[in-house]
């Protein structure tokens, strides 16, 4: 699931390079939060 969100945020900024970490940390905090396992952030 984690890595479907971040290749998807990688996707919608046209998969310029140096931010893979951003997107997957970004990623696994959307999939933690839908899952329930810690709070959404806006």
């Amino acid at each position: 699931m984690i890595a479907r969100a971040a290749y998807f945020r990688a996707e919608k900024r046209g998969f310029a390079p140096g931010r893979e970490l951003e997107d997957w940390l970004a990623a696994e905090a959307e999939v933690d939060a839908a899952l329930g396992l810690r709070p959404a952030q806006g």
